[in-house]
């Protein structure tokens, strides 16, 4: 599942990166809230992309759910499912919500806010952008466990550009290829050196020891130990067996051989 939000919130998330590191909960609100009032347990994580096809700021959250959840007390398994509709009000509500609540934080410095110069401003900037369309894609679901951990693998632990992406450098500008969602064509973006490495740069967490995949619901710390025993009880499913962590030597014998 994919939550976007207006291109004209992005700035305020690179000037305030603070605001990230609290926005996961906005994300994850309208699956947890739904669950909730089924009397069950979900199973969640996600990850948060700061970062568009063409490197510039695209603030978004990728998330994996659960299509059930087990209740803790009757300890049984029950079916959910998700309304995108549903989704995309609750999302908006929760981030709108959110940025109303904190404006006397913010660093408005930006072309995009010049207007703004109070909270009675800010709060309709944000209606304004609230009576928008959200982008919101809820995929179907996956039976194909190899389907799902390719899907993980690309969106979860990716950089911002691949190094296939890249066409053409030497010692000069860069360039590199990306798709224009609006025609679904490949185009060439070509950047300096400078403008490449600021690009990058902008998308490495500023706070300390950020953790970019969070895990929520019977995946989250406080409650796996209880709750995963049972949902491969009530799945029909082996536990799987933790494996060890290899020391260097071993990935160095794996690599080289």
């Amino acid at each position: 599942m994919t939550l976007t939000m207006p291109d004209k919130l992005w700035p305020i998330f690179r000037l305030n990166s603070w605001l990230i590191n609290l926005l996961y909960r906005c994300a994850v609100s309208a699956f947890l809230s739904f669950a909730k009032k089924r009397g069950i347990e979900i199973g969640l994580f996600c990850v948060v992309h700061t970062f568009g096809r063409q490197l510039n700021w695209n603030v978004h959250f990728h998330l994996s759910v659960t299509r059930g959840g087990v209740n803790l007390k009757t300890k049984r398994w029950g079916n959910i499912y998700f309304n995108a509709a549903m989704v995309e009000q609750h999302w908006k509500q929760q981030v709108v919500s959110f940025l109303r609540d904190h404006y006397n934080a913010l660093n408005t410095k930006h072309d995009n806010y010049q207007h703004i110069r109070d909270f009675r401003g800010w709060s309709q900037f944000l209606s304004s952008q609230y009576s928008r369309k959200w982008r919101i894609h809820l995929a179907k679901k996956t039976e194909d466990v190899g389907l799902t951990v390719r899907y993980l693998g690309r969106y979860f632990k990716r950089p911002p550009i691949a190094a296939s992406r890249l066409r053409h450098y030497q010692g000069g500008d860069v360039h590199f290829v990306y798709k224009d969602h609006r025609d679904n064509c490949y185009k060439t973006l070509v950047l300096s050196q400078i403008e490449m490495i600021d690009r990058l740069v902008s998308h490495i967490p500023a706070e300390k020891n950020f953790r970019a995949i969070r895990y929520y619901g019977f995946l989250s710390n406080r409650k796996r130990g209880e709750a995963l025993p049972l949902v491969y009880d009530l799945l029909d499913q082996e536990e799987p067996v933790e494996p060890k962590p290899l020391n260097y030597a071993q990935m160095m014998h794996h690599l080289v051989g």
